[in-house]
């Protein structure tokens, strides 16, 4: 059987080649600026992971730190009874692995939502270079920090009682990350599924869906299958400031119920 990570064979300097310059890494990890003569001479290896496929299991020793060039991963942790538990999601210039630093194996395991590329960093090569070449060392303390400020944004979706808020603040974050890759922050494309999406903030499976409806029927967002479009940003933003009680979708379906159970009684009374 073909293993599900895969060396690749074709000419340097294509980013699905074999080989790319830390000058690349730099690019593609959004500090193209610190790019020099110097990174251009130092290569890295890429290997591709097919969908599913599993770059670094939790529990592996750590060797290496992997750069997403393209695609997209979950970051994933299965408890005794096998719940899967998902802690984030890694796309273009995210890098791989950053919960290893420290200790000597990885905290979780990074599995592919996509036909994805990765460039390979091992370790014993990285730190070296770290200390000739200050843009590589620079490019793990942002990284770090990046991981840092992310999980920051995790406590703040996690924050909200609600689930439709957190849905609402879900797709603002996606939204801002996109927009720093340059592509548009209106239309979104979910590469994870909802059920991910569901164990990433906490709810269930089905929660997850039925808030993605209400937020259709408030107007704010637009949905095909794994295609989101942000319809009424401003709407959105209000609503991912919900901290306490009931949204104001649902305070607006209570209204209505309560109108119609008036109107009701009023009908019977007559």
């Amino acid at each position: 059987m073909q293993s599900a990570v895969t060396p690749l064979n074709s000419p340097p300097r294509n980013p699905l080649n074999a080989r790319c310059s830390a000058s690349d890494v730099l690019h593609w990890a959004g500090v193209p600026s610190h790019a020099s003569l110097e990174t251009d001479a130092v290569f890295f290896g890429m290997r591709r992971v097919l969908a599913d496929g599993t770059l670094v299991r939790e529990g592996q020793p750590f060797e290496s730190l992997h750069l997403v060039s393209s695609g997209s991963f979950k970051h994933v942790q299965t408890d005794l009874e096998g719940y899967e538990q998902v802690l984030g999601f890694a796309i273009h210039g995210d890098i791989v692995g950053l919960d290893a630093l420290g200790r000597s194996w990885h905290a979780s395991s990074a599995i592919a939502l996509e036909d994805s590329t990765v460039v390979v960093m091992p370790l014993r090569e990285l730190l070296p270079l770290c200390k000739r070449l200050p843009a590589l060392e620079l490019l793990l303390h942002r990284a770090a920090g990046t991981e840092l400020l992310r999980r920051a944004d995790t406590q703040y979706l996690m924050s909200a009682p609600i689930s439709e808020v957190r849905v609402a603040r879900f797709l603002l974050q996606l939204a801002r990350r996109q927009s720093a890759l340059g592509h548009s922050d209106r239309r979104l494309r979910l590469y994870m599924t909802r059920r991910d999406i569901a164990s990433y903030l906490g709810v269930a499976h089905e929660t997850v869906s039925r808030a993605l409806t209400a937020l259709v029927n408030s107007g704010c967002i637009g949905v095909s299958h794994r295609d989101i479009e942000i319809i009424d940003e401003t709407a959105l933003r209000e609503l991912q400031r919900v901290t306490r009680g009931r949204s104001p979708h649902e305070a607006r379906e209570q209204a209505l119920l309560h109108s119609q159970a008036r109107a009701q009684i009023h009908t019977l009374a007559a």
